[in-house]
């Protein structure tokens, strides 16, 4: 199934601790909830660590959805999920969200 629409999200952290406890109890909750993302119309979901910023500690997130329904039925879901992230750490970040509609899809 192909994309037409992505998001990426750019998360900033105090500390390199933080980033990989973050990262690791967000991923715990998406897995947990990866069944309704995926009724819901996200289709794949890629986390890189930003690398060429020193002295930074940020995440990036890129969400892929099949349409723009898709996108707006999985906003809800991001909300449980960023509940569920905040009763379960008190790890404080800055994000940044971007959304596209994808024009090229390039393969090599």
């Amino acid at each position: 199934m192909s994309s037409s629409l992505m998001s990426y999200i750019t998360s900033t952290f105090q500390s390199k601790s933080d980033m990989r406890v973050a990262e690791e109890e967000w991923q715990k909750i998406i897995q947990e909830m990866s069944s309704r993302f995926k009724s819901a119309g996200a289709i794949r979901q890629t986390v890189s660590q930003v690398w060429n910023k020193e002295g930074a500690f940020m995440l990036g997130n890129m969400w892929e959805y099949r349409d723009e329904k898709a996108f707006v039925a999985c906003q809800s879901l991001f909300r449980e999920a960023e509940k569920k992230f905040d009763k379960r750490t008190s790890i404080a970040a800055k994000n940044y969200a971007t959304r596209g509609i994808i024009l090229h899809d390039v393969f090599f």
